[in-house]
Formats: C-alpha cells, structure tokens, sequence
C-alpha cells in the first residue's frame, strides 16, 4: 500500500482523538521505510511541515508519539499522535537507523498496550 494521506484539516473540534486511518498510515510508513511529510500543530510555535523517517509509535505522557528522525532538526523527534494535523508518505524510502531504541522515548506502556510499535514487532 502506497501514499496514503491522512489529514485532520477542516474538522470542526480539535480536540478530536486521531483516527485509525492515522494509524494505518503510520505503521504502513513505520514498517515499508516510507520518508513522510507531516504538518504538526505545535502547542508553543503552531504548525509545522516536517519530512520525517518514521520509526516507533511509544508512549509518553501517558499519550501516544510518533518517534521519528526529523530531517528539520536532524534528530530524533516525539510527536503527539493528536497533534498531527496530516501525514502523507512519500516514494522516497529510507534505511532503519542503527542507533534508534524506542525505550529511549517512552515513559511507560499506555493502557490495554503491551510493546511498542516499530519495524521489530
């Protein structure tokens, strides 16, 4: 599966949870190495428009983050699942990093979840 979009754009309550087209979009990314361009609404400098490398969804703050490599900021970067405004894969495809572990990101297991989300599970 291909370039799936998922975008929030347009909904009236933004405090609306994520869908799971959010989620099916992100493991597809996550698990066939698809670069990804997100717009993320940022509490503290609005939205962004960032290419990322998908790596791990974790928990954190008892929320659910996208772990991913910013190609912005050339890190590691969490991002929260509910403040994802869009997400679209891209053909570009990219090689897992060595150095990445998802326990680095995480707080701890969020309720009814017992691993993490990455390419090894």
């Amino acid at each position: 599966m291909y370039n799936p979009t998922y975008s929030r754009r347009g909904e009236a309550n933004k405090q609306m949870h994520y869908s799971p087209n959010l989620l099916s979009s992100i493991h597809n990314a996550i698990h066939n190495c698809f670069v990804s361009t997100i717009e993320y609404d940022s509490k503290e400098k609005g939205i962004s428009v960032r290419d990322i490398e998908p790596m791990a969804i974790v928990y954190k703050e008892r929320r659910r983050h996208l772990v991913a490599w910013c190609h912005l900021r050339n890190d590691y970067r969490s991002f929260r699942l509910d403040r994802l405004v869009m997400i679209k894969l891209k053909k570009e495809k990219f090689t897992r990093r060595q150095d990445f572990d998802p326990n680095n990101f995480q707080d701890g297991l969020g309720p009814g979840t017992e691993e993490v989300f990455d390419d090894e599970n």
